[in-house]
């Protein structure tokens, strides 16, 4: 008697290794995927764990009082928030500098502005305020359906009290957002600096 393999025998084998082979590739493409998201995801949490440090950082660092706050919005469209911060002299507010940041619609990107002398115009104008060559740092990009990134909340007799900061965050604002292929991250925090007079 002969052994060998029929045609049919042939057709099923050839079907088997097709369908585990199959199961291989999307098994691969799967974890080709999870590898890249969570490289993704991870960059998109240290920038914007890095973004959060800077603006909590400048935000509580803010000297101001009731007359002359330390904290400067932009108040048309909310796209600028900046923080004075004492130079030299404690008594005067002369000598001090503005942190700020500017979120910028065209890009998403939310940037941190050169720091700006008593002279320069807190909050910027517009963006190419903000960009003077001398300093500027894009941190993160900012997802675009939650750009509004910063809210003043003011005490019941209208001064300030603290700064709620939410830093939303998407690799790609061009793409919707997807957990695996285009991830997001979130931060919050709430400062209240304390070198600020209520």
């Amino acid at each position: 008697m002969r052994k060998g393999l029929t045609l049919t025998e042939l057709l099923v084998a050839t079907i088997l290794i097709g369908i585990v082979m199959t199961g291989v590739a999307a098994f691969s493409l799967f974890v080709k995927q999870a590898r890249d998201s969570t490289g993704a995801g991870t960059i998109l949490a240290v920038q914007t764990a890095t973004a959060m440090h800077y603006l909590a950082e400048d935000a509580n660092k803010a000297v101001g009082d009731n007359s002359n706050r330390g904290v400067a919005v932009d108040p048309a469209d909310q796209l600028s928030i900046c923080f004075r911060h004492d130079v030299s002299d404690p008594a005067s507010y002369a000598d001090d500098t503005w942190a700020c940041y500017w979120y910028d619609a065209a890009t998403d990107g939310l940037w941190k502005c050169a720091d700006r002398g008593a002279g320069a115009p807190v909050p910027p104008a517009n963006f190419t305020g903000c960009q003077t060559g001398t300093g500027e740092v894009r941190l993160v990009t900012l997802d675009r359906a939650a750009a509004n990134y910063f809210k003043v909340v003011d005490d019941a007799n209208g001064r300030f009290n603290y700064v709620d900061i939410t830093l939303n965050t998407i690799a790609n604002p061009a793409r919707a957002a997807n957990t695996i292929t285009n991830p997001t991250y979130q931060l919050f925090t709430r400062v209240s600096p304390p070198a600020h007079g209520r």
